[in-house]
């Protein structure tokens, strides 16, 4: 899966004619029909919702998925635990 670039860690998300979906920085794949995708990320759990979907390209290891479908939202539902630990510490940082 080299359509991604030299820095495979990086999170990132292409979307490509709302047809394909190319994920960097997937963690785990929580659950998977052809109307939703759900994925835990390094930035949080992604819900990806639409129609006549199908994961054809998956590696873990490196953190990149490719999905297939008819794409009509893309949602995060909430921060990973790390970066809100960052945001808090800046905020304690600011206001000292």
């Amino acid at each position: 899966m080299d359509e991604f670039g030299p820095d495979e860690r990086t999170h990132r998300i292409e979307i490509l004619q709302r047809e394909q979906v190319r994920l960097q920085g997937v963690i785990h794949v929580e659950s998977f029909d052809e109307q939703q995708v759900v994925v835990e990320t390094d930035l949080g759990m992604l819900t990806l919702s639409g129609e006549e979907f199908h994961i054809t390209s998956l590696d873990l290891d490196k953190g990149m998925m490719i999905v297939e479908g008819n794409f009509g939202a893309l949602e995060y539902s909430h921060m990973d635990a790390r970066l809100r630990q960052k945001d808090k510490g800046f905020l304690q940082r600011l206001f000292r």
